[in-house]
Parts: structure tokens; sequence; C-alpha cells
């Protein structure tokens, strides 16, 4: 059986929305990933594998 990824998944606390949002913010150089990971309510090694794309690959 797969492992249930993204919104699915019983822990997750993003959503697309907020992946798409956390990505655009930082690719603007004006959000640091520790600021973005405080705004979201995630860890900062979870926030950079968001926007890394190591984490949420599904999501353009």
């Amino acid at each position: 059986m797969a492992a249930h990824t993204g919104v699915k998944h019983h822990n997750a606390k993003m959503t697309v929305a907020k992946v798409r949002q956390a990505r655009k913010s930082y690719a603007t150089g004006k959000w640091s990933i520790r600021r973005l990971a405080e705004k979201y309510g995630v860890s900062h090694q979870a926030m950079w594998s968001v926007v890394q794309r190591k984490t949420w690959q599904h999501v353009a």
C-alpha cells in the first residue's frame, strides 16, 4: 500500500495552496525559510524541504 502524501497525510500542516504561496514568497527573496516556517507553523527543516522541492514534489 502506498503512503499517503500531501494533504492526505494525517500529520500534514501544509496544503497545496500554502505550499505554492510559501514557494512564491521565498522566490521573491523577501522571506527567509525561518520566517516562512514560523508563519506556517512548521519546522525550519520542513520548510526548507518544501522550498527545495524535496517534499510536496507533486505541487507545481
